[in-house]
């Protein structure tokens, strides 16, 4: 008798858990996407952008510079930045940290100085650059997306990618204008596509 229970009330877990099998797994009904050229004095490269499922973008981005752009072999800072504005590249103002919402992020893009980006959304790691000038850089972030929200980068000014000069020396408080990079070489509009 007690076999028959067993495998009475294993059959009927078996069910029901059967029932629950399909479970949520955040993909988008259509992937999204985005694209930017990037341009800067002898630089040039174009970054997409891929969000498949909710909260993970992927990023893939290509550059090549001239021998006389500032696009040197080494590490290089890369980032999104809050504005979608190129001209000049200074336009693009800070870097990306999510939309103002003063009840839920009063801080964000709202101070001036290093210290205007407490959440660090739009950093990304070093883009490695060759001897021959070119780089590329492929990751993914779930610090941004590309449907709506307080971390869209679409939001009403839009967003863009910034290369700098230096590497990102990823200090929480830095010490130097050029800790997070320093001078901007290239930049790009991020568009939907």
């Amino acid at each position: 008798m007690s076999t028959v229970r067993t495998v009475g009330t294993g059959l009927v877990i078996g069910l029901l858990l059967s029932g629950c099998s399909s479970y949520h797994t955040g993909k988008q009904d259509t992937k999204l996407r985005a694209k930017a050229a990037i341009a800067g004095l002898g630089i040039t490269g174009e970054a997409d952008l891929y969000e498949e499922y909710e909260g993970r973008v992927r990023i893939k981005l290509k550059v090549q510079g001239t021998p006389e752009s500032k696009l040197t072999p080494g590490l290089h800072g890369i980032h999104i930045h809050e504005v979608g504005n190129c001209e000049p590249f200074s336009a693009a103002k800070g870097h990306y940290d999510g939309n103002i919402d003063p009840q839920v992020n009063p801080e964000a893009n709202v101070s001036p100085g290093l210290g205007n980006h407490p959440y660090h959304l739009g950093d990304l790691q070093n883009l490695a650059v060759d001897s021959a000038r070119k780089g590329s850089l492929y990751t993914v972030t779930s610090r941004v997306t590309l449907s709506g929200g307080l971390n869209t980068l679409f939001d009403s000014d839009g967003s863009a990618f910034i290369i700098h000069e230096l590497p990102d020396q990823y200090l929480p408080d830095p010490p130097t204008k050029d800790a997070p990079g320093g001078p901007r070489i290239a930049c790009g509009i991020i568009v939907k596509q």
